[in-house]
Protein backbone atom coordinates (compact mmCIF):
# COMPACT_ATOMS: atom_id res chain seq x y z
CA UNK A 1 0.00 0.00 0.00
CA UNK A 2 1.46 3.46 -1.28
CA UNK A 3 1.67 5.64 1.96
CA UNK A 4 -0.38 8.33 2.33
CA UNK A 5 1.13 12.12 1.48
CA UNK A 6 -0.49 13.72 4.16
CA UNK A 7 0.53 11.14 6.50
CA UNK A 8 3.85 11.86 5.38
CA UNK A 9 3.54 15.53 5.51
CA UNK A 10 2.17 14.77 9.15
CA UNK A 11 5.46 12.73 10.24
CA UNK A 12 7.88 15.36 8.86
CA UNK A 13 5.94 18.34 10.49
CA UNK A 14 6.64 16.26 13.87
CA UNK A 15 10.30 15.16 12.66
CA UNK A 16 10.67 18.80 12.55
CA UNK A 17 9.58 19.93 16.05
CA UNK A 18 11.81 17.30 17.07
CA UNK A 19 15.03 18.63 15.48
CA UNK A 20 14.46 22.14 17.30
CA UNK A 21 15.10 19.77 20.57
CA UNK A 22 19.08 19.84 19.04
CA UNK A 23 21.36 22.53 19.79
CA UNK A 24 21.02 25.36 17.10
CA UNK A 25 24.34 24.78 15.73
CA UNK A 26 23.94 21.46 14.66
CA UNK A 27 20.33 21.84 13.65
CA UNK A 28 21.43 24.43 11.70
CA UNK A 29 24.43 22.45 10.19
CA UNK A 30 22.61 18.95 9.67
CA UNK A 31 19.10 19.56 9.78
CA UNK A 32 18.29 20.35 6.23
CA UNK A 33 20.25 16.89 5.35
CA UNK A 34 18.39 14.80 8.48
CA UNK A 35 14.84 16.09 6.66
CA UNK A 36 15.77 14.61 3.50
CA UNK A 37 17.36 11.57 4.55
CA UNK A 38 13.72 11.32 6.19
CA UNK A 39 11.69 12.00 2.90
CA UNK A 40 14.07 9.49 1.35
CA UNK A 41 13.10 6.78 3.79
CA UNK A 42 9.26 7.90 3.57
CA UNK A 43 9.63 6.81 -0.08
CA UNK A 44 11.08 3.80 0.69
CA UNK A 45 8.42 1.21 -0.41
CA UNK A 46 10.80 -1.60 1.10
CA UNK A 47 10.80 -0.41 4.68
CA UNK A 48 7.53 -0.85 6.38
CA UNK A 49 6.06 2.49 8.34
CA UNK A 50 5.70 0.46 11.75
CA UNK A 51 9.83 -0.19 11.67
CA UNK A 52 10.95 3.34 10.15
CA UNK A 53 9.16 5.10 13.28
CA UNK A 54 10.96 2.97 15.51
CA UNK A 55 14.00 3.84 13.64
CA UNK A 56 13.49 7.55 13.54
CA UNK A 57 12.48 7.63 17.32
CA UNK A 58 15.57 5.57 18.51
CA UNK A 59 18.08 7.68 16.22
CA UNK A 60 16.32 11.21 17.76
CA UNK A 61 16.26 10.14 21.52
CA UNK A 62 19.90 9.24 21.73
CA UNK A 63 21.24 11.52 19.27
CA UNK A 64 19.29 14.42 20.64
CA UNK A 65 20.66 13.63 24.00
CA UNK A 66 24.46 13.14 22.73
CA UNK A 67 24.40 16.70 21.24
CA UNK A 68 23.03 18.00 24.43
CA UNK A 69 25.41 16.69 26.11
CA UNK A 70 28.30 17.57 23.96
CA UNK A 71 26.75 21.09 24.25
CA UNK A 72 26.44 21.06 28.39
CA UNK A 73 30.46 19.80 28.41
CA UNK A 74 31.40 23.18 25.87
CA UNK A 75 29.31 25.07 28.32
CA UNK A 76 30.79 24.41 31.60
CA UNK A 77 34.13 24.42 29.97
CA UNK A 78 33.80 28.40 30.16
CA UNK A 79 36.23 29.86 33.33
CA UNK A 80 33.78 32.65 35.04
CA UNK A 81 31.14 29.72 34.86
CA UNK A 82 33.21 27.14 36.19
CA UNK A 83 34.51 29.62 38.67
CA UNK A 84 31.23 31.09 39.75
CA UNK A 85 29.29 27.53 40.19
CA UNK A 86 32.39 26.67 42.15
CA UNK A 87 31.82 29.29 44.55
CA UNK A 88 28.17 28.91 44.16
CA UNK A 89 28.45 25.42 45.63
CA UNK A 90 30.69 26.03 48.18
CA UNK A 91 28.10 28.50 49.37
CA UNK A 92 25.49 25.40 49.38
CA UNK A 93 27.79 23.62 50.86
CA UNK A 94 28.19 25.52 53.73
CA UNK A 95 24.51 26.71 54.34
CA UNK A 96 23.38 22.84 54.32
CA UNK A 97 26.15 22.06 56.87
CA UNK A 98 24.75 25.03 58.87
CA UNK A 99 21.32 23.76 58.30
CA UNK A 100 22.95 20.57 59.86
CA UNK A 101 24.68 21.94 62.56
CA UNK A 102 22.81 24.18 64.62
CA UNK A 103 19.54 22.19 65.09
CA UNK A 104 21.46 19.39 65.85
CA UNK A 105 23.84 21.35 68.81
CA UNK A 106 19.93 22.82 69.95
CA UNK A 107 18.37 19.43 69.98
CA UNK A 108 21.99 18.77 71.78
CA UNK A 109 21.54 21.45 74.55
CA UNK A 110 18.03 20.96 75.01
CA UNK A 111 18.37 17.61 75.84
CA UNK A 112 20.19 19.00 79.04
CA UNK A 113 17.62 21.13 80.41
CA UNK A 114 15.57 18.74 82.74
CA UNK A 115 19.18 17.52 83.98
CA UNK A 116 20.56 20.65 85.08
CA UNK A 117 17.47 21.48 86.92
CA UNK A 118 17.40 17.67 88.67
CA UNK A 119 21.10 17.67 89.54
CA UNK A 120 21.01 21.58 91.13
CA UNK A 121 17.89 19.95 93.24
CA UNK A 122 20.06 17.08 94.55
CA UNK A 123 22.76 19.09 95.10
CA UNK A 124 20.94 21.58 97.57
CA UNK A 125 19.33 19.18 99.60
CA UNK A 126 22.67 17.32 100.10
CA UNK A 127 24.52 20.36 100.61
CA UNK A 128 21.95 21.39 103.50
CA UNK A 129 22.30 17.96 105.57
CA UNK A 130 19.81 15.66 103.89
CA UNK A 131 21.41 12.08 103.54
CA UNK A 132 21.74 10.62 99.77
CA UNK A 133 19.90 8.01 100.55
CA UNK A 134 16.81 10.42 101.40
CA UNK A 135 17.80 12.69 98.57
CA UNK A 136 17.55 10.16 95.97
CA UNK A 137 14.68 8.09 94.60
CA UNK A 138 14.06 4.58 95.96
CA UNK A 139 12.96 3.75 92.41
CA UNK A 140 15.40 1.87 89.53
CA UNK A 141 15.79 2.55 86.19
CA UNK A 142 17.49 0.36 83.14
CA UNK A 143 19.00 3.61 81.29
CA UNK A 144 19.68 0.89 78.63
CA UNK A 145 16.00 0.99 78.04
CA UNK A 146 14.48 3.65 79.47
CA UNK A 147 13.79 7.79 78.73
CA UNK A 148 12.92 8.45 82.17
CA UNK A 149 15.94 10.86 83.89
CA UNK A 150 17.52 9.61 86.75
CA UNK A 151 20.15 10.91 89.14
CA UNK A 152 23.00 9.01 90.87
CA UNK A 153 25.10 10.32 94.15
CA UNK A 154 28.54 9.82 94.74
CA UNK A 155 30.99 10.35 97.60
CA UNK A 156 34.32 12.18 97.15
CA UNK A 157 36.15 9.51 95.99
CA UNK A 158 33.30 9.19 93.19
CA UNK A 159 31.97 5.96 94.45
CA UNK A 160 28.27 5.82 94.17
CA UNK A 161 26.34 5.98 97.15
CA UNK A 162 22.75 6.28 96.07
CA UNK A 163 20.88 5.74 93.00
CA UNK A 164 18.33 5.59 90.38
CA UNK A 165 20.15 4.18 87.81
CA UNK A 166 20.86 0.59 87.37
CA UNK A 167 22.91 -1.09 84.08
CA UNK A 168 22.40 -4.57 83.51
CA UNK A 169 21.99 -4.82 87.09
CA UNK A 170 24.82 -2.36 88.37
CA UNK A 171 24.73 1.07 89.42
CA UNK A 172 27.28 2.59 86.68
CA UNK A 173 30.32 4.46 87.71
CA UNK A 174 31.90 7.76 86.09
CA UNK A 175 35.54 8.29 84.86
CA UNK A 176 38.32 9.69 87.10
CA UNK A 177 38.88 12.28 84.69
CA UNK A 178 35.14 13.25 84.68
CA UNK A 179 35.66 13.75 88.60
CA UNK A 180 38.40 15.33 88.23
CA UNK A 181 36.94 18.22 86.11
CA UNK A 182 34.15 18.41 87.83
CA UNK A 183 36.44 19.46 90.95
CA UNK A 184 37.96 21.92 89.13
CA UNK A 185 34.98 23.71 87.40
CA UNK A 186 32.08 22.32 89.25
CA UNK A 187 30.06 21.29 86.65
CA UNK A 188 30.26 19.03 83.59
CA UNK A 189 27.98 18.61 80.71
CA UNK A 190 28.56 15.92 78.30
CA UNK A 191 27.51 12.87 76.33
CA UNK A 192 27.98 10.24 78.56
CA UNK A 193 28.29 6.30 77.20
CA UNK A 194 28.09 3.83 80.21
CA UNK A 195 28.21 0.82 77.97
CA UNK A 196 27.61 0.22 74.09
CA UNK A 197 25.13 2.07 72.21
CA UNK A 198 23.90 3.48 75.49
CA UNK A 199 23.89 7.43 74.71
CA UNK A 200 23.02 9.60 78.05
CA UNK A 201 22.84 13.15 78.43
CA UNK A 202 24.64 13.77 81.79
CA UNK A 203 25.05 16.96 83.95
CA UNK A 204 27.46 16.26 86.52
CA UNK A 205 27.94 18.82 89.93
CA UNK A 206 30.23 19.23 92.32
CA UNK A 207 28.10 18.94 96.38
CA UNK A 208 30.40 20.82 98.73
CA UNK A 209 29.74 21.46 102.50
CA UNK A 210 30.32 18.69 105.53
CA UNK A 211 29.87 15.46 103.15
CA UNK A 212 31.73 16.68 99.95
CA UNK A 213 31.13 14.36 96.74
CA UNK A 214 29.37 14.47 93.47
CA UNK A 215 25.90 14.29 91.79
CA UNK A 216 24.93 13.10 87.96
CA UNK A 217 21.64 13.56 86.44
CA UNK A 218 21.04 11.80 83.24
CA UNK A 219 18.61 10.43 80.87
CA UNK A 220 18.79 8.85 77.40
CA UNK A 221 19.41 10.56 74.43
CA UNK A 222 17.37 7.48 71.92
CA UNK A 223 14.58 10.42 70.82
CA UNK A 224 17.27 13.09 70.42
CA UNK A 225 19.38 11.12 67.84
CA UNK A 226 16.04 10.31 66.04
CA UNK A 227 15.35 14.03 65.64
CA UNK A 228 19.01 14.23 64.50
CA UNK A 229 18.94 11.59 61.85
CA UNK A 230 15.76 14.04 60.74
CA UNK A 231 17.73 17.40 60.77
CA UNK A 232 20.54 15.60 58.41
CA UNK A 233 18.39 14.10 56.27
CA UNK A 234 16.48 17.63 55.51
CA UNK A 235 19.95 18.80 55.16
CA UNK A 236 21.16 16.65 52.97
CA UNK A 237 17.88 16.97 50.85
CA UNK A 238 18.20 20.62 51.16
CA UNK A 239 22.01 20.78 49.57
CA UNK A 240 21.16 18.14 46.22
CA UNK A 241 18.12 20.85 45.94
CA UNK A 242 20.99 23.53 45.73
CA UNK A 243 23.69 21.84 44.14
CA UNK A 244 20.60 20.95 41.25
CA UNK A 245 20.02 24.42 41.17
CA UNK A 246 22.78 25.79 40.66
CA UNK A 247 23.76 22.84 37.78
CA UNK A 248 20.67 23.99 35.94
CA UNK A 249 20.96 27.32 36.37
CA UNK A 250 24.54 27.65 34.78
CA UNK A 251 23.67 25.47 32.61
CA UNK A 252 20.67 28.02 31.37
CA UNK A 253 23.02 30.88 32.08
CA UNK A 254 25.68 29.44 29.75
CA UNK A 255 23.05 28.49 27.03
CA UNK A 256 21.83 31.36 26.59
CA UNK A 257 24.77 33.53 26.94
CA UNK A 258 26.95 30.78 23.99
CA UNK A 259 28.50 32.49 20.98
CA UNK A 260 25.95 32.42 18.93
CA UNK A 261 26.71 30.42 14.94
CA UNK A 262 27.05 32.98 12.28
Amino acid sequence: MTPSPLRNDRLERLYLFALRLYPAPFRHAYGPSMRQTLRDALRDRSLSRRNLILLVLRDLLTSIVKEQLLMLREVFVRPALVFNALVLTGLATVLALALYAIPQQLLRRGADDPQVEMADNLVGQLEQGITAGNAVPADKIEIAHSLSPFVIAFDDQGHPIASQAALNGQTPTLPKGTLDYVREHGEYRFTWRPSGATRIAAVVQRVHGDHPGFVLAGRSLREESVRQIVVKQMATLAWIAMLALIFVGTAAFGWYTRPRAA
